[in-house]
């Protein structure tokens, strides 16, 4: 009987031993999931910003002062020009008094475009004197 006993005491121990093993395989399991979960990049990252976002702005600020300050550009030098011939000179002058003049020049012939083409969207037929007179007056102004 005793012997009934120690084995019926065995197997008892057995099967608390099976059920303990077997509660902490599904424990390992569970914390070795959130350990995973906690050293993906991505969850690092998301807790570190989610805790301190002040201190990380700051230290970004600093940084990208800190690179700033290292990294400096080099100071420009500043070129002489050599003295212009008086070719040059006269070249640049004349360009000058050319513009206004190369301007009216452009704006009243695109005024004479756009009138001829008003008169051929309305049907009427260009007369020569109406653009003589028109050229006349837009010289004027």
């Amino acid at each position: 009987m005793a012997r009934k006993k120690q084995i019926t005491e065995a197997a008892a121990r057995k099967q608390e031993l099976v059920a303990q093993l077997a509660s902490n395989r599904q424990s390992i399991s569970q914390s070795k999931q959130a350990f995973t979960s906690k050293l993906k990049p991505k969850n690092l990252v998301r807790t570190i910003f989610t805790r301190k976002p002040k201190a990380i702005f700051a230290g970004s600020v600093l940084a990208s002062l800190m690179t700033t300050l290292l990294i400096k550009r080099p100071k420009k030098s500043q070129k002489v020009a050599a003295p212009k011939t008086s070719k040059q000179i006269l070249l640049t002058w004349g360009l000058s008094l050319m513009k206004p003049l190369a301007k009216a020049w452009l704006i009243n012939l695109a005024k004479q475009l756009a009138a001829q083409r008003m008169n051929r969207s309305m049907g009427n037929p260009p007369s020569n004197n109406n653009g003589v007179a028109s050229q006349q007056t837009l010289i004027q102004r």
